[in-house]
């Protein structure tokens, strides 16, 4: 009998710690749930329904996607990682799944990679489903993928409704966890075969997921631990040793297989030196230093501030069920019998936890990576669902009632910004016909308030964290983009390089980044890196010069939080004396009133050669 089939034994063969007790918790609740594929085909419907709104809004949610929309449509053009494309601290993959669609046909577009991102949603909802099945039982498996749906249903934020650079990595890593675990059971009578491929392949998808992101590796690391730790436990003398160093083989082949891969492509293409300085030493540079005050500090932020970036419900509901399960002994049975799956998901739990606080910046959608170990751990354990006459009995106890009603509020203040993105969403829809990008737009001043009034600071720290809070997307890059239009009836513009951070420019226009860079972000923000990437970047303009060159930093256009207008193409001098020598002032536009304007330089006309 394998480790799952014996955790799945019949209610009724479970000892009970109390005989005398036959209250309705220790019966076998009486819901069912329909077919195993139609309850999973219902999950994966709702989550993508419930984000349909959302996803058909053609205009940026987050820098993050057009970043790799842009670079998917220069890897449309040249298909090398980081000579023709660089994706800061995330991986080419990302880009490279875009550009599969890009391939088949597909348009580039913000409802594109809107949609992208809840197709990944709903296979991540997919995949918890099986997992949760495989640990625990059918009822465990629709209760976890319940509270993916609502997570991602729900949630309103942009964090979690654009194409993240997490999504991909996550999917992943939730692949490699649940085939490590189809690799656990070694039910009686699997060929030997069967066994390496399932190795092979979680070792693949493990090792793939730090080509997406490599804030990832911590997770793959911890896991791949666990999976050697696991060929080498104690399995019976039918297990022997030359046979353990055939998985071992297995497992790291496919592990090392992208690498490999890409290795060979960077070796040969010859961006093994840009590889290095960009994706590890920036990734390490953007994390800053290792500090245990600094991860405990995200590590509060990331849960105090959770009204703000995702609902508190989807957690509230995981705890509600951590706690009926603890009252069936569903815990103690779960981990008695699935020790090596508890470890494994106990260490991708913390891994991902490691991984979401790590970094020196706390961003909300760091919080990917948590939620499928955290889903896994609440429902797991899970057994049964409670009988109707169990909850009634419930509510007679004032701590479950409390409980009951944080859950009901935390419902309503959901559906409020449901409602409110769904609202939003219409009028965004219905835009006017006769909007002017070049018309400066008045930035309101945040009205005083006395640091005295108690009363005023909470009302406004209430306003921020529960009541529906508006829903709007930047249109800077669309006012932008128009500018550009205009210059392109005067004169020919077919390449486009942007100093600031303004990807969305580059799709709304069509036309990839002249340079191997969407984003400046290295190059303007000081660091040690930054002498490199300025003379990376003056290095790729002077090769192959664009049509136009904007200065996109200003208010009003997206900045790095420690950014200033003095931060333009002036503040490198390099760029300053090639931007002099070969382009002229074509061109300006005021985002804020009273703010420095968006400048567009064209490329003088190349003097004509003697005869």
């Amino acid at each position: 009998m394998t480790e799952n089939n014996r955790f799945l034994m019949p209610e009724s063969s479970t000892p009970s710690a109390n005989p005398s007790d036959h209250s309705v918790l220790a019966r076998p609740s009486t819901f069912r749930l329909p077919p195993p594929a139609v309850t999973v085909a219902l999950l994966m419907a709702c989550v993508f329904l419930l984000r349909l709104p959302s996803a058909l809004v053609p205009h940026e949610l987050n820098a993050d996607e057009s970043i790799f929309l842009s670079l998917a449509m220069k890897f449309m053009v040249d298909p090398r990682p980081w000579i023709a494309a660089d994706l800061t601290t995330s991986g080419p993959l990302n880009s490279y799944f875009i550009s599969v669609f890009l391939w088949m046909g597909f348009k580039p577009g913000f409802v594109l990679v809107h949609m992208l991102a809840s197709i990944l949603i709903s296979l991540q909802v997919l995949m918890a489903y099986l997992t949760l099945r495989r640990l625990g039982s059918e009822k465990a498996a629709a209760a976890g993928a319940f509270l993916m749906v609502l997570f991602y249903g729900l949630v309103t934020h942009p964090h979690y409704l654009h194409y993240a650079s997490l999504l991909l990595p996550t999917l992943v890593l939730m692949v490699g966890f649940y085939l490590f675990l189809v690799w656990l059971d070694e039910p009686i009578g699997r060929p030997t075969g069967v066994q390496l491929c399932l190795l092979f392949s979680a070792g693949l998808a493990l090792g793939t997921a730090p080509w997406c992101k490599l804030q990832a590796a911590p997770i793959t690391a911890a896991l791949g631990l666990v999976v050697l730790a696991a060929i080498f436990r104690a399995r019976g003398s039918s297990f022997s040793f030359s046979w353990r160093v055939k998985e071992l083989i297995a497992f790291s082949a496919g592990a090392v297989l992208t690498s490999c891969v890409m290795l060979a492509v960077l070796a040969e293409t010859g961006a093994i030196r840009d590889f290095w300085y960009s994706y590890i030493l920036n990734s390490l540079a953007y994390a800053g230093p290792l500090s245990l005050t600094g991860i405990i500090t995200n590590l509060l932020l990331l849960f105090l501030f959770w009204p703000l970036r995702q609902p508190l419900l989807f957690w509230l509901l995981g705890v509600g069920l951590v706690v009926h399960a603890s009252q069936g002994g569903d815990i103690l049975l779960f981990f008695r019998k699935r020790k090596w799956a508890c470890i494994g998901l106990l260490a991708y739990a913390g891994a991902a936890l490691f991984a979401a606080c790590r970094p020196r910046y706390s961003i909300g959608t760091y919080a990917i990576l948590l939620v499928p170990p955290m889903t896994y751990l609440a429902a797991a354990p899970l057994r049964t669902f409670p009988e109707v006459a169990y909850l009634r009995k419930s509510l007679r106890a004032p701590h479950r009632l409390i409980f009951v009603v944080l859950v009901l509020l935390f419902a309503t203040i959901d559906g409020a910004r449901y409602a409110n993105l769904v609202r939003a969403t219409r009028q965004l829809s219905h835009s006017q016909a006769d909007w002017n990008p070049r018309i400066a737009k008045a930035v309101p001043q945040a009205p005083a308030t006395d640091s005295n009034d108690r009363m005023a600071t909470m009302k406004h720290i209430l306003a921020r964290s529960i009541a529906p809070c508006s829903w709007e997307v930047r249109d800077s890059n669309e006012r932008i983009a128009d500018v550009v239009h205009d210059i392109q009836k005067k004169r020919p513009v077919r390449s486009l390089a942007i100093w600031g951070w303004a990807p969305g420019v580059y799709v709304l226009t069509g036309m990839p980044p002249a340079t191997r860079d969407s984003i400046e972000f290295t190059a303007i923000s000081p660091g040690p890196l930054q002498k490199y990437f300025r003379a990376r970047f003056v290095g790729d303009l002077r090769e192959k010069p664009p049509d136009l060159f904007i200065d996109a930093v200003a208010r009003g256009s997206l900045m790095w939080r420690d950014w200033t207008e003095n931060d333009g193409y002036e503040s490198d001098p390099h760029l300053r004396k090639f931007v002099e020598d070969n382009y002229i002032l074509v061109d300006e536009l005021t985002l804020v009133t009273e703010a420095k304007p968006i400048r567009f330089f064209a490329r003088r006309s190349p003097a004509p050669q003697p005869q």
